[in-house]
């Protein structure tokens, strides 16, 4: 059991790290490559141009999300079909609208929001930013779904508007827009989180609701492309491969290894473990954008994860709480 444990903790961690990772390939694919900078550390002088940043080569916010979603879908498929479930395709009209409209429009928002956020402030204090989502579900799930409110709950939102206070502030915003889109992004994240809890597809296997909602997301991606004048195509080879990478990241290897991490520890544990994406995205944003590090975003960062420690916590103590209850 331990041994088993143990490989459920290491799987979380490397599951947040794919996640950690996936911003720098929406940034490459929304700045059309790489900086100069941090390509000049792998290849010296001769670094091979496509790679190269270049406002020529550069996608869309619309584009990279209908792109990477679509690739986020096809490899969903492609697992489905692996297993040979594909006929747990066939769920019923309810299940699919709910799907589609809270799952695929909330989760388009909230990475096309994050790709906005990118553009106007250090990646790892926007995905910082964004990880105050378990505060913003905790509130929404009081007012909408009569969910108690304990007091590790209540204690939590205080650190929560203290992080995202200071991480707003130092966390390279150009302007106050940056913060906002990573703000919202946590939003619509909860919007999907909660659909996922409470909406007609709560019991459909998580291996097919990710079909239904990253087609759903890359459709309705294509569509604002299209009607906004936005939709463009990879330039080369190499930002097609860089959204490869960011579905093979996070749907394929990163979905499983957390799949089989909330398997094993269960979600409540399964998602403290996983406040360590945030913490990896900053250290990619350092090591290959050359964001620069702080005193105050350092504060900002542990306030806000810890706030999101504390809200996880809380709801493991009340199904741990709820278990018992059952048993007796």
């Amino acid at each position: 059991m331990k041994n088993k444990n143990l490989l459920g903790i290491i799987a979380v961690i490397l599951a947040s790290i794919c996640y950690g990772v996936m911003p720098i390939f929406s940034n490459a694919c929304l700045s059309g490559g790489f900086p100069v900078e941090f390509l000049g550390k792998l290849f010296g002088e001769s670094i091979p141009a496509y790679m190269l940043e270049s406002p020529e080569n550069a996608l869309s916010n619309s584009s990279v999300v209908a792109f990477s979603m679509g690739f986020g879908c096809i490899i969903s498929l492609i697992v489905l079909a692996s297993k040979r479930k594909l006929s747990a395709l066939k769920v019923k009209p309810r299940e699919l609208m709910s799907m589609s409209l809270y799952g695929g429009v909330a989760f388009f928002a909230t990475c096309l929001l994050l790709t906005y956020a990118y553009q106007r402030m250090d990646k790892g204090s926007a995905i910082v930013l964004h990880f105050s989502y378990p505060a913003v579900s905790c509130i929404a799930a009081t007012l909408f779904f009569s969910e108690k409110l304990t007091a590790r709950k209540l204690i939590a939102i205080v650190p929560a508007l203290a992080g995202v206070c200071l991480v707003s502030s130092f966390g390279g915003a150009s302007n106050v827009w940056g913060p906002v889109f990573a703000l919202l992004s946590a939003l619509t994240y909860s919007v999907y989180i909660l659909a996922g809890r409470y909406s007609a597809y709560t019991n459909v296997d998580s291996s097919v609701s990710t079909v239904y909602v990253t087609g759903t997301a890359s459709f309705v991606s294509f569509i604002m492309a299209f009607i906004t004048g936005e939709f463009s195509l990879p330039a080369n080879w190499f930002i097609v491969a860089l959204l490869a990478m960011g579905g093979i990241t996070g749907y394929l290897v990163g979905l499983r290894l957390l799949l089989f991490g909330i398997r094993t520890l269960g979600s409540g544990t399964a998602s403290m473990l996983n406040t360590f994406e945030p913490v990896m995205a900053s250290v990619c944003g350092i090591v290959v954008l050359g964001e620069t590090f702080s005193l105050q975003k350092g504060i900002g960062y542990a306030l806000v994860l810890g706030a999101a420690l504390l809200v996880v916590s809380s709801t493991v103590s009340e199904g741990k709480k709820l278990r018992s209850i059952d048993s007796n």
